[in-house]
């Protein structure tokens, strides 16, 4: 499979469809409004740059990837992330899904009380801490490093036709 590509460094608004738009500059039509609503998802609040791939041969019968690089300024998240973000087609539709990557300065314990009101907590996983976020927004993995916290969240959405 040979990748069709596009690349944007941006700090736009918010309202700007850059996913959309590189969705569509590699010919990945169907499924560039669910691409968007994820890639949206994924950078609020943070300045980034994202390269979009997808099968150059056929690029509406397979998935759209963007892989992205993040820079938080936020009063609990700065520094540096990055992202990928999964939109396929499908029978009567695009799945995707969204994966964030985020180092905090901070133990995980003290990182927990920025999850949504309402998360909850579920069985560890071999010291990986697991939380299912409020809201139906997906889910949280906190991963102690030393006295700071790496959180991989995640999330998917459907789109039908």
């Amino acid at each position: 499979m040979a990748p069709a590509a596009a690349a944007a460094a941006t700090a736009a608004p918010a309202n700007a469809a850059v996913f959309r738009d590189q969705a569509n500059k590699v010919g990945a039509r169907n499924c560039a409004d669910l691409y968007e609503a994820l890639g949206q998802g994924l950078t609020r609040g943070a300045a980034f740059s994202v390269k979009t791939e997808t099968d150059q041969a056929a690029p509406d019968a397979h998935l759209v990837r963007g892989l992205l690089g993040l820079t938080y300024d936020q009063p609990d998240l700065k520094g540096s992330a990055g992202g990928v973000v999964v939109a396929a087609p499908g029978q009567g539709g695009c799945e995707g899904y969204l994966v964030r990557v985020a180092p905090f300065q901070k133990p995980c314990a003290e990182v927990v009380s920025l999850l949504p009101a309402g998360s909850t907590a579920g069985q560890p996983l071999l010291g990986v801490w697991q939380y299912q976020l409020a809201g139906n927004q997906g889910q949280a993995l906190m991963i102690p490093s030393g006295s700071t916290c790496v959180v991989v969240t995640l999330s998917g959405m459907t789109q039908r036709h």
